[in-house]
């Protein structure tokens, strides 16, 4: 007989501490998995941890004052920023020497490598700059100016925007990588620290050390759109590769923040660290590498037992990944009564699923080998999602204002599409969200899609504006008891929403993108009036257009 056991939620296991050097900072790891670098500020060194034995396996010396480390695509060369000479080190990782080292810099900290592996980008925060580095030539060919104390950078998936932490003006600055320039602040931070970027690329998530705080910028319009509070003094930031978990090193309490970035709440908080700061993650996902500060060693934690993503459509075929103990031997897995629709054994601690056509809320149960049963999680079937209409239809080139979808089942949008520009909403609930209006390069309709986790569903459009422009009034005169119509002549007309004659308000109505026609107000006294049309986009005024007589 059959037996079912309920599996709650638990701590996650701190299964090993690994002994590295002094004062140990940041960590990277290697594309393939295998090895997790560790700098050492105090011992001028890098400790190389194998993740199949948790041990070090060598140290490396480097300059002193070792900070930021990163590793290349290929896993070839790690970089290491040393602080204290005020270069960076290249090591090769086949012989785990430094074969060359980078002067020229400035107290540099964070650094990041372009996914290309062409350019390390190195944040020197004695310089206020920061500094690019060819990987070709080991040589900086370039330096971006930036704000006070750049702290750390990371690159999106693509290599078009290096994103940069700076404490001393507390901001996040947007490199385009094309120019090397900076396109774009954002304000509004308290000491910023960590950042990390989403595998998509819609989005970055950075720390506020002051602020505790994790905060989401939204790629697409360079803002903030969400953040998630109560986080103690956090550090460093990781996301998983499936973009599902963010973990958060938080140094005020000494623990590991887990994040549910699809559910988006607080999943679970671990404790027992000591002064943790930087923390990476395995491209499996499999393991969590935390640097403690505190005591000099690195903690290996596991994912968080459940189902990610645990909601999808009634019509099936949402792709999960469970997580837990022991899954090794799983012979079947079931959504309710109905096995799921394909499902693979990745290793003992991982199953990728895909849900079956059902119409209620399930529990998930997966039977190891032939008798035991055990329930892993939960997964909510949605009615898909209908979009009803949008708070307004048209704007300005330049984007920007809250525009509101309204409809229902919409409480698991991701995003919102304006034609093909993607942005992350800043407020979800079920029969609405609100989203910032993202820029255009031409005027012109384009259709607003919602994207759920139940379906994508798009009805409505959205015209992007040019300023109107008022060319001619006819008549140009008439009698101050008011009463005149008039034809409002000009280009970009047809979202017309006040027409004032003299600052007064008069009644109107859009004919075409070319006129409006409009009747003139009652005026105190005979003379000029301006003639103003207000769109969507913008305002336009004819000096002294009407003359009432």
């Amino acid at each position: 007989m059959d037996t079912v056991t309920e599996v709650t939620e638990k701590p996650l296991l701190l299964p090993d501490v690994i002994q590295v050097g002094s004062s140990p900072i940041y960590a990277a790891v290697t594309p393939n998995g295998q090895r997790v670098y560790v700098t050492n500020f105090g011992s001028g060194s890098v400790s190389v941890i194998n993740t199949a034995t948790h041990t070090v396996i060598t140290t490396i010396a480097v300059p002193p004052g070792p900070w930021g480390i990163d590793i290349a695509p290929d896993g070839l060369h790690a970089y290491v920023a040393s602080f204290g000479t005020s270069s960076m080190a290249v090591i090769d990782t086949a012989t785990s020497t430094v074969t060359q080292v980078i002067t020229g810099l400035s107290k540099p900290l964070g650094l990041a490598v372009t996914p290309d592996g062409s350019r390390v980008y190195v944040a020197s925060q004695g310089g206020d700059r920061v500094d690019v580095i060819s990987t070709a030539t080991n040589t900086v060919i370039g330096s971006v100016p930036v704000g006070i104390g750049p702290r750390n950078v990371a690159v999106t998936p693509d290599g078009g925007e290096v994103y940069v932490t700076e404490e001393g003006t507390n901001t996040v600055r947007v490199i385009d990588t094309a120019t090397d320039t900076v396109t774009a602040v954002l304000t509004g931070f308290t000491f910023p620290r960590g950042v990390a970027v989403s595998p998509d690329g819609e989005r970055v998530y950075a720390t506020e050390y002051g602020g505790d705080r994790l905060d989401v910028i939204d790629t697409t319009i360079h803002s903030v759109v969400d953040s998630y509070t109560g986080l103690p003094i956090p550090f460093g930031v990781a996301v998983t590769s499936d973009g599902g978990l963010a973990y958060v090193a938080c140094d005020g309490d000494d623990s590991v923040a887990v994040l549910d970035l699809i559910a988006h709440k607080d999943l679970t908080t671990v404790a027992g660290f000591h002064a943790p700061s930087w923390l990476v993650i395995t491209p499996d996902d499999q393991e969590i590498y935390v640097v403690n500060n505190g005591n000099e060693t690195v903690r290996v934690i596991s994912p968080p037992p459940g189902v990610y993503p645990n909601v999808g459509p009634m019509s099936g075929g949402t792709p999960v990944t469970i997580i837990g103990e022991g899954l090794g031997n799983t012979t079947a897995v079931r959504f309710g009564c109905l096995p799921a629709a394909s499902f693979t054994v990745i290793n003992d601690h991982e199953i990728r699923a895909v849900s079956p056509l059902f119409v209620s809320d399930v529990k998930i149960n997966i039977t190891i080998g032939q008798n035991t049963t055990r329930t892993v999680g939960r997964f909510y079937y949605l009615q898909d999602s209908v979009m009803t209409g949008i708070s307004r239809t048209s704007g300005p080139l330049s984007g920007g204002g809250t525009l509101t979808v309204t409809g229902r089942g919409l409480i698991t949008t991701t995003e919102v599409r304006f034609g093909d520009v993607s942005v992350t909403p800043s407020t979800v609930l079920d029969d609405r969200v609100t989203v910032t209006v993202p820029p255009a390069q031409a005027p012109g309709p384009v259709p607003v899609t919602v994207v759920t986790r139940s379906n994508s569903y798009g009805r409505a459009v959205y015209t992007y504006t040019n300023p109107p422009g008022i060319t001619s009034v006819t008549p140009a005169s008439g009698p101050t008891s008011g009463g005149t119509p008039v034809l409002i002549a000009g280009t970009a007309l047809a979202f017309t929403q006040a027409v004032t004659i003299g600052g007064t308000p008069a009644d109107f109505g859009a004919i075409s993108p070319t006129r409006v026609a409009a009747v003139t107000p009652p005026a105190a006294a005979p003379g000029p009036a301006d003639v103003t049309v207000t769109t969507t986009s913008a305002t336009a005024t004819a000096p002294d257009a009407f003359l009432y007589t």
